[in-house]
């Protein structure tokens, strides 16, 4: 089926033509026509690590794997990944060199890709460009995924689609050809993991824990943990912070200068296989993001779904982040989720006092966070969206 999806294209090399300037997003692609169900796809992350322990790697593990359990799918990701069959030959560069290294990364890959005879090209946006031009090489249309307005002027201008969860930082001449998608969770790889050693460990005296998981720069806000835990009141409580990152450090030191080092515990990188255990051993799970220190959060709002909070919805735990139209959007606010002013230890300790002296609410909140999870947001979910959207340009 493949094969005569690839032979129905117009031949020869060409970037995809410009689209119209229309402003309309499609929210829900039509359903995939199963003359369709089994397509040939190059998957370009050059700068992600797969499978690894980051945001980046957790994205594009899952949907690698989900797209391969119904279609061929050949991966180009970071030198030094170990994903089976995977095409590990990029680099971790920064932007500009990444950018800058286009012609290198072409010559290091149109070889494969033409090989492997695509029938759709899926570019993941640090791969700046790099999709466009597989596509003049190959004659297969292309889709672009980005998180924002980082990706390449030539990806935004040749691909076919674009794929994204907002269209605020999408430039207005190419949203026509926006498709909105959600990210999603591992639900089946984060179930069945006891986190009672943990607890154990981290809260001999039964402690209550509050947890945070992922990466460590600062938009994060990880440090807004420190000083709800300098000021603190209320029921013993240990913050467990889980991951590793640029600014892991300063919160260490931070910690230790508030005086609150053995109330906050940093458990470094974990493998990702092991979170569903720290999720398990937890009362409640914070993602305390500062959108303030990010540039294209401050500029177009924070726009990102946010998959370590899915996560922890997923297992049935009070999820506490901060207040935004896109999390308003996505969740109903004290009902599936706690929401505080973003970057206010105040409010953030009010809202953790909240959830850890009101069992009930607990229990009430957790429920319909996990059935909303497991029933919209996973990775099943989305690679369904977007074979919809692969089935809109293979179709053309």
């Amino acid at each position: 089926m493949a094969r005569a999806a690839s032979q129905g294209r117009a031949a020869g090399s060409r970037l995809p033509r410009r689209q119209g300037r229309s402003c309309g997003v499609v929210t829900r692609p039509l359903p995939l026509p199963s003359i369709l169900t089994s397509m040939r796809i190059a998957y370009l992350a050059p700068n992600i690590p797969v499978p690894g322990t980051h945001g980046g790697s957790t994205h594009v593990t899952n949907v690698y794997r989900q797209l391969s359990k119904r279609h061929d799918v050949l991966l180009y990701c970071r030198a030094g990944s170990t994903e089976p069959g995977a095409l590990s030959r990029g680099l971790n560069v920064h932007p500009v060199l990444q950018k800058g290294l286009l012609p290198a990364a072409f010559a290091a890959t149109v070889g494969a890709v033409r090989r492997f005879r695509p029938d759709v090209i899926y570019e993941r946006y640090s791969a700046f460009g790099l999709g466009p031009l597989l596509a003049r090489a190959t004659g297969a249309p292309c889709v672009l995924m980005t998180l924002d307005r980082d990706a390449s002027a030539l990806s935004f201008r040749y691909s076919d689609r674009i794929v994204a969860t907002s269209a605020e930082f999408i430039p207005v001449e190419y949203r026509d050809k926006l498709r909105i998608v959600h990210w999603g969770v591992d639900v089946d790889g984060l179930v069945g993991k006891s986190g009672a050693a943990l607890r154990a460990r981290h809260a001999p005296r039964g402690e209550r824990i509050v947890l945070y998981t992922g990466s460590f720069p600062d938009w994060h806000g990880v440090e807004v943990l420190v000083e709800v835990a300098r000021s603190w009141s209320g029921p013993d409580v240990v913050f467990l912070l889980v991951g590793d990152g640029q600014d892991k450090s300063y919160v260490e030191r931070l910690a230790a200068s508030r005086g609150v080092a053995g109330r906050v515990v940093f458990a470094g990188r974990v493998p990702h296989g092991e979170i569903g255990a720290y999720i398990d051993a937890a009362d409640v799970c914070v993602a305390p993001y500062a959108p303030s220190k990010h540039y294209i959060f401050r500029v177009y709002g924070m726009n990102r779904d946010p998959i370590k909070v899915l996560e922890y919805m997923a297992l049935g735990k009070v999820a506490i982040t901060i207040d935004t139209p896109r999390m308003r959007e996505l969740f109903k606010a004290d009902e599936e989720i706690l929401l505080y002013r973003a970057e206010d230890p105040d409010d953030l300790r009010r809202t953790l006092m909240k959830a850890l002296t009101d069992a009930d609410m607990r229990a009430r909140v957790g429920s319909a966070g996990a059935s909303l999870v497991r029933s919209r947001y996973t990775w099943s979910h989305h690679a369904e969206e977007l074979e919809a959207v692969f089935g809109e340009v293979v179709r053309r």
